[in-house]
């Protein structure tokens, strides 16, 4: 099922904010979009009671530049629709998503490392807690054709809607779809667990786990007709499907999220890991 409503959300300040409108093209062209950009509340005060003098003029002015960039790109993009909003960037993108029913949420993501991951940027927020797939462009690079798509493949119960809708996007840009899947070592999921003790079983489990994926990605492969290479690896799911996109030259890597909040999002989900140092655009599939 193709995309219907669409929201762009971008940064009009940015120097090449169109790379985030072609890519919404080629991804959801035949959608109803709607480009949104939020001027982030810029009140500085002392307490609750004195404020700057002159920063209502100020957020007054940056308000009407923003909606002056907004609607010429917009007009250079052939985008009817678009809203100004003010507040912070990520409740806003997340909230019109929720208000305007969109099934797609494209913005761009600078990629940060660090203290910027743990802290959370406003792709990684809106990654998180939007009640609908999630496009991240990587940017500023230039907006490239996509000519292979990543499918990260983890529980096969959910893989039907991810495949489905990475075959579905690959087909709009001409793209081929490869798929993989990362078996975490044991001493990952439990680090005091004492191997030498478990013999061959613990050097078996692994290859045989490997064997198996290898098994149901040529399954998936041939029942989505998939044309691109199956992947099987083993360490961290996040590094690895990162590391193999980068080896590939991927465009764009798609993986479904549960999109928690809390303690999940700060110890990092696949999709967060995956998102963070990206050279590529991710697509998040919003499962239940």
């Amino acid at each position: 099922m193709s995309y219907e409503r669409i929201v762009i959300a971008v940064d009009v300040l940015a120097s090449n904010a169109e790379v985030v409108f072609a890519r919404a093209e080629a991804v959801a062209g035949g959608a109803s979009a709607t480009a949104l950009h939020v001027v982030e509340e810029g009140h500085l005060a002392f307490g609750d009671q004195l404020s700057i003098a002159g920063i209502a003029d100020l957020h007054d002015a940056v308000q009407s530049e923003s909606a002056r960039r907004l609607e010429a790109l917009c007009a250079a993009a052939g985008v009817d629709r678009h809203v100004l909003r003010s507040g912070r960037a990520a409740d806003e993108i997340r909230g019109f998503a929720k208000e305007s029913r969109a099934d797609l949420v494209v913005m761009g993501a600078h990629g940060r490392r660090g203290w910027q991951l743990l802290l959370g940027s406003t792709a990684n927020a809106v990654l998180h807690g939007t009640p609908c797939d999630v496009l991240c462009v990587h940017v500023p690079e230039q907006a490239e054709p996509v000519r292979e798509v990543l499918v990260a493949v983890h529980d096969m119960e959910e893989t039907e809607p991810v495949l489905g809708r990475a075959a579905e996007v690959a087909a709009s840009v001409g793209a081929r779809v490869s798929t993989i899947s990362v078996v975490r070592p044991i001493e990952h999921s439990y680090p005091t667990l004492d191997l030498a003790a478990y013999g061959d079983a613990a050097v078996h489990l692994p290859r045989d786990a490997e064997a198996r994926l290898a098994e149901q990605l040529a399954e998936l492969a041939s029942s989505f007709d998939l044309t691109g290479e199956r992947i099987v690896r083993h360490g961290h799911p996040a590094e690895e499907i990162r590391r193999a996109a980068e080896e590939r030259s991927v465009g764009l890597v798609v993986l479904g999220t549960h999109g928690r909040h809390g303690f999940a999002r700060l110890l990092g989900s696949t999709a967060n890991g995956v998102l963070h140092g990206a050279k590529f655009d991710v697509l998040a599939i919003r499962l239940p």
